[in-house]
């Protein structure tokens, strides 16, 4: 597996990355149907926060969702959209008929569809929910970058032909993870990463996508870029499929080394319905060019993801974090088919999560929008954490107790 090097990094032509077909122009007017859609298209509806949009979408609209999937058939794509929102207990035999299967491919020309089909696709569609994304913080950036970057601008194009139809693009604030970063005061909305500070392929990515959208919003598209923080799983009910989450990651290895860093630190973690509610309800709104930041107010001290674990029944000790840092490199070196530790080692390095500086995120101007449509973030707090991990436990993520 190819893995993201400074080499790489040092190397890449930023100007040159940021490139929009520029064959890609905005004339057409725009749909006539943005206050009451008739259909929307979605991509990575499969996907953890993706199908918490698909749900909040089907809810909010009478629309039909066209939700690009990558399968054999529309029977297969069916299926797998039905079994993902079972999964999440979202599923209601309601939406059968409005979920409509397109079988595609992000990362490919097109996203996969014939020039006819795709033309068809872009005169039906009234908005677009740009969620689609390969994860993988291991991955380089040349790895990622047919979907994550050229993957993006195909949607552009979808939103360019027949009639110009609004984006609503998911970022990230990771890619504010980086030491220039924390140096800032606060960091507002309308402020961009440093792209030469910023380590990891996918975070790179996500830059470059965002990039993209600006370019074409200058060209006439109409666009808003949502940048969510951490996501964990549902409020509710407490389910939570991203497996491959840093965060989920991290404490799976603290249970099994049953040992866990000793650190003062908050974390600003979101649920995941939370953030699939603030991105649908701050897209109906007129707010054309606009960027936010999806935060948490109340963030979660270190302590309490301790204290979680150890309500369960597991044994932690704690050690200091570069203890910790040595252990799992000392366990990756004598495991090395355990992805766990491997995975968890190259996370610990690139990531900012621990700094002992912490990033101050200017969100008040999106907060007061989505308290006026009364959209609230619940605080992870024990209770809640305790729901996430019985989960864990229950569906065998997280090991027995020995």
């Amino acid at each position: 597996m190819p893995l993201m090097t400074n080499a790489e990094t040092n190397t890449l032509d930023w100007q040159v990355e940021v490139c929009l077909d520029s064959s890609i122009q905005f004339q057409c007017p725009l749909s006539k149907h943005l206050s009451e859609p008739k259909s929307i298209f979605l991509t990575g509806a499969t996907g953890f926060l993706g199908v918490h949009l698909l749900n909040e979408l089907l809810k909010t609209h009478t629309a039909d969702i066209y939700c690009l999937i990558r399968c054999d058939n529309i029977e297969e794509g069916r299926n797998r959209l039905k079994k993902t929102l079972e999964f999440y207990l979202l599923w209601q035999d309601t939406f059968s008929d409005r979920i409509i299967p397109v079988v595609g491919d992000l990362g490919k020309p097109l996203l996969g569809l014939s020039p006819v089909e795709f033309h068809e696709l872009a005169g039906i569609i009234d908005i677009i929910y740009h969620n689609g994304a390969w994860v993988n913080s291991a991955r380089p950036y040349s790895t990622l970058k047919a979907v994550n970057v050229l993957g993006t601008q195909e949607v552009i194009r979808l939103a360019s032909l027949q009639q110009s139809k609004p984006i609503h693009f998911t970022s990230t604030l990771g890619f504010f993870l980086n030491k220039t970063h924390f140096l800032t005061e606060k960091i507002t909305e309308t402020d961009i990463p440093n792209i030469y500070a910023l380590k990891g392929g996918y975070r790179q990515s996500k830059w470059v996508a965002e990039q993209l959208i600006m370019i074409a919003q200058s060209r006439g598209m109409v666009a808003c870029i949502y940048r969510p923080a951490r996501i964990i799983g549902h409020s509710k009910t407490g389910l939570n499929g991203n497996f491959q989450d840093f965060l989920c990651i991290l404490l799976k290895a603290c249970i099994q080394l049953k040992k866990i860093p000793n650190l003062k630190t908050q974390i600003n973690i979101v649920p995941v319905d939370y953030i699939s509610q603030a991105i649908v309800g701050l897209s109906q709104a007129n707010f054309s060019g606009k960027t936010f930041h999806l935060l948490n107010p109340y963030p979660t001290e270190w302590e309490l993801f301790f204290n979680s674990i150890c309500s369960l029944g597991y044994s932690l000790e704690k050690i200091s974090y570069d203890q910790f840092l040595a252990e799992i490199k000392h366990q990756s070196s004598q495991n090395p088919k355990n992805k766990l530790y491997s995975s968890l080692f190259l996370l610990l390095k690139i990531s900012k999560l621990f700094s002992p500086n912490e990033l101050k995120f200017d969100a008040n101007w999106t907060l007061a929008q989505l308290l006026d449509r009364s959209i609230t973030c619940a605080p992870v707090n024990e209770e809640l954490l305790n729901l996430y991990f019985s989960n864990f436990q229950r569906i065998g993520y997280f090991p027995p107790q020995t």
